[in-house]
């Protein structure tokens, strides 16, 4: 009888204990799934920072790209012109 009481008191206290690391399991996950969730909107705010930087600097390079081709135009053009007063 003695072992019998022994084992249901052991049983006892590693359901307890199973049941208190689930709940702690359970209480963690949480905590990770918003900490996810916060990560998340940070990676949404530093995607939305970095389209509001690069879009004016891809403004800025294509009017550069048009001021490069347009000087070489105005350089082509002036070519011809001095070629046909020449000759």
């Amino acid at each position: 009888m003695d072992i019998q009481i022994i084992l249901i008191v052991i049983l006892a206290i590693l359901t307890i204990n199973l049941i208190a690391v689930g709940v702690y399991v359970i209480l963690v996950l949480r905590d990770f799934r918003e900490t996810v969730k916060k990560a998340n909107e940070v990676l949404d705010n530093v995607h939305q920072v970095t389209d509001i930087v690069a879009n004016p600097i891809t403004t800025i390079a294509g009017i550069i790209a048009g001021v490069t081709k347009g000087v070489r135009a105005v350089r082509a053009i002036s070519s011809l012109v001095e070629k046909d007063e020449e000759e």
